[in-house]
């Protein structure tokens, strides 16, 4: 791709965060879409399980980081799988 937007898309990517323990979302992560360009933070959506942080990831055509305590929380909810899918990258 030669235009910016496509440039801006391969520098950019989804970033799943932790939960906060007092959040009234428990069973949900925020996903931030993380780029080189301005806005560098944008709010991508929030997900309740690795499975729909993929879609997303994929709709979006977008390479997906998981920080590793929000993969720790995730396991833990049973809402992913103890082995990383491929297309995953823990941070």
């Amino acid at each position: 791709m030669n235009d910016k937007r496509g440039k801006d898309r391969a520098d950019s990517y989804l970033h799943v965060m932790p939960r906060h323990e007092d959040s009234a979302h428990a069973h949900r992560w925020h996903v931030f879409q993380i780029s080189n360009q301005s806005p560098r933070f944008t709010l991508a959506g929030s997900v309740s399980s690795c499975e729909e942080a993929r879609t997303l990831a994929a709709h979006d055509q977008q390479p997906l980081r998981i920080a590793a305590r929000a993969w720790q929380e995730m396991v833990a909810a049973g809402v992913a799988p103890v082995t990383t899918p491929k297309d995953v990258t823990l941070a």
